[in-house]
């Protein structure tokens, strides 16, 4: 279908010149948006066969023994002197000792990690292409007020003012996640990603530059810093944002947008950091675009997708869901294509 994810992925593979990758799995900022108009989904992704073969990679220690927990569940624990909750969603055909990728998916301002998995539809993405997804809630729980993550300093503020930066400690958070869900089903400690709608698109932007064990990131609607602190040289990263935002504006992330004063778009202060080209290529998506930066470094490719007339919704988001958007290019089969094509 025009617009889909397999045509766009095609066409992007001609204009690199390369052949694709075949993965085998191993404070709310506003109190009412006006969202854009809604319809159909884009189309699914393909799924790989499976490989039972790969064993766990050296580092993972005793994993997949604790039996039971399948589909999604809600998980609790006490990390950082802060109690911590999160969902997490493990298709029901994996088998549990075998190591599968791993996408942390971070929520927005006032939201929850259930939101997160009712508008991006990655539970039948994970079904066909076997990853396991954790859904956290931010440091004050679901849909608090209170500032759900670390996102760094002086950040490019929202049409509001600087979004609050939460005091907990969001790293120890990851890592004990990562922890838990082993004890249910392996992981490939090699592939583990971090995507994120506004506050948490914020917060994915600042784990792709802090955390060496992040293979790569793919924010939504959010914006970041400098890039200045990084302890990344370089980080994979594809970014999503709707032109007609209203709460984060379109100019922290798009540099053919309006800028933001006093800050760089993310796209341009990423391709700096990684060490691309200042040229891009685009490819057409539904109702949309994503640029390719050109010249980047095999571990560093940059990317960013932006929508006609969508506002701060996740593209592509399942039906009448909060925060979803459906009629766009799916940002959660767009964010795995490129993780398959670039960060594997």
């Amino acid at each position: 279908m025009p617009g889909s994810t397999g045509g766009r992925a095609e066409i992007e593979n001609k204009a690199r010149g390369r052949a694709r990758h075949v993965y085998i799995p191993a404070v709310r900022i506003l109190a009412c948006l006006a969202l854009a108009a809604c319809g159909s989904p884009a189309a699914a992704i393909d799924a790989p066969p499976a490989d039972t073969t790969r064993p766990p990679p050296p580092d993972a220690g005793p994993c997949g023994m604790r039996s039971g927990m399948r589909s999604l569940s809600q998980r609790s624990m006490h990390v950082a002197n802060l109690d911590r909750t999160y969902l997490v969603y493990l298709p029901p055909a994996l088998d549990p000792l075998q190591p599968v990728p791993l996408v942390f998916m971070m929520h927005g301002y006032s939201m929850s990690g259930q939101n997160m998995y009712d508008v991006t539809g990655y539970a039948a993405l994970a079904d066909s292409e076997h990853i396991a997804v954790a859904f956290p809630d931010g440091q004050g729980g679901p849909n608090s007020a209170g500032a759900p993550w670390n996102v760094g300093a002086n950040v490019c503020p929202s049409f509001l003012g600087a979004p609050p930066n939460a005091t907990g400690d969001d790293n120890a958070f990851l890592d004990a996640m990562k922890a838990d869900i082993a004890a249910d089903q392996c992981l490939d400690l090699q592939h583990v990603y971090v995507s994120g709608f506004s506050m948490g698109g914020y917060f994915s932007h600042h784990a792709g530059c802090m955390r060496s064990d992040i293979r790569a990131v793919a924010p939504h609607s959010g914006g970041t810093h400098d890039l200045s602190a990084c302890t990344n040289a370089h980080e994979p990263i594809i970014i999503f944002h709707g032109l007609a935002d209203n709460v984060i504006p379109v100019g922290c992330d798009d540099p053919a947008s309006a800028a933001v004063q006093g800050t760089t778009p993310s796209a341009t202060a990423w391709a700096a950091h990684n060490g691309c080209a200042t040229t891009m290529h685009k490819v057409d998506v539904q109702n949309g675009s994503c640029e390719l930066y050109d010249g980047c470094p095999v571990d560093g490719q940059v990317e960013i997708c932006t929508f006609n007339a969508m506002g701060h919704c996740w593209a592509g988001g399942i039906g009448t869901a909060l925060y979803s958007c459906p009629n766009y290019e799916s940002a959660t089969h767009l964010e795995w294509q490129f993780f398959k094509d670039h960060a594997w």
